[in-house]
């Protein structure tokens, strides 16, 4: 034998690795597309090129990754550290003196110059749904204001109309408070009567407020369709309706829109109606007593220690 090392040539490409991380609440930080990186040039003496670093991406703990094209999950990363390797590079090629290796012996050998070109890494579409998509979720009527909720307590900026179902997927939000502490909130699609049963897209809008730990009701306090206690009613009566446990989430109510009432008795009305939640009187589209929801949901705030490392994405070699 020549001693030459058979597998002399590039380093194998980088791997995709995605991780379980309590720090993240979103996938905002995530790139549409991901991959490892290069592997290293072989070197002199016939050594071979290290392998590229590997793509770890951090993502909530609770992510489901799922594969797009049979549209169905893979894998959750239920725990803190939990990996998932989504894809692997490419195996590198071969340097010229692995290729000699396949020559006559003779003159020949020892002139090759050939190289191989390392192989393509793998290739997935993927699609990142998350469990737990909030810490809270806002649920209420259509044109309750939950929208304009979010937008006044966090840095969320969903779409703002005075029409049914201007919101038609969840918008998180993330509510800072001193200390590093925060938490996630979700406007929820609105429900109508009849959700449970399907009707106005209701069983996605309920599929996404089971995916948040604790609720708050939105209610319009100057609706004249639906009174505010009888809001409750239907919201209430719409969840029990899908699951039962959902009902045992709720929180809190938040009683919008009180800038257009008379006086206070419409909302002191609704606290003798619901003695065992707390109420939040707000005017959200005036940015009025918000600091009534902060408090509210304040006890439901979890520690995110500050990251260098902002992106969320780091290179592992």
């Amino acid at each position: 034998s020549s001693g030459i090392n058979a597998e002399y040539g590039g380093g194998d490409g980088g791997d995709v690795v995605f991780r379980g991380a309590s720090k993240w609440k979103d996938f905002s930080h995530v790139k549409g597309e991901l991959c490892g990186q290069n592997g290293k040039p072989g070197m002199g003496s016939d050594l071979k090129g290290g392998k590229g670093g590997d793509l770890v991406v951090g993502v909530p703990v609770g992510s489901i990754i799922g594969c797009q094209v049979t549209q169905k999950p893979l894998v959750e990363l239920a725990s803190e550290g939990q990996e998932f390797r989504a894809v692997k590079g490419g195996k590198g090629g071969k340097g010229n003196s692995a290729i000699a290796l396949s020559l006559p012996p003779g003159p020949e050998r020892g002139k090759c110059k050939e190289r191989e070109p390392g192989e393509e890494g793998e290739v997935r579409d993927i699609y990142l749904e998350m469990k737990i998509i909030a810490d809270i979720g806002l649920v209420g009527l259509p044109n309750a204001g939950k929208s304009s909720i979010l937008n006044a307590i966090s840095y969320a900026r969903p779409k703002v109309a005075a029409y049914p179902f201007t919101t038609m997927r969840p918008h998180v939000g993330v509510v800072h408070y001193p200390g590093h502490y925060q938490l996630t909130m979700a406007d929820i699609p609105g429900l109508v009567e009849g959700s449970s049963l399907g009707r106005g897209l209701g069983h996605s809008f309920l599929k996404h407020i089971e995916r948040c730990q604790s609720l708050l009701y939105v209610v319009d306090m100057a609706c004249e369709d639906h009174p505010a206690i009888e809001t409750i009613s239907i919201l209430h009566k719409e969840l029990e309706a899908f699951n039962p446990d959902l009902v045992d989430r709720i929180v809190g109510i938040i009683a919008n829109k009180i800038d257009l009432l008379p006086g206070p008795e419409a909302v002191i009305d609704l606290a003798r109606a619901f003695p065992k939640l707390s109420i939040a009187p707000v005017s959200a589209m005036h940015s009025r007593n918000i600091s009534a929801v902060r408090t509210l949901v304040e006890p439901y705030k979890t520690l995110n220690v500050p990251d260098d490392a902002a992106s969320g994405n780091s290179f592992v070699s």
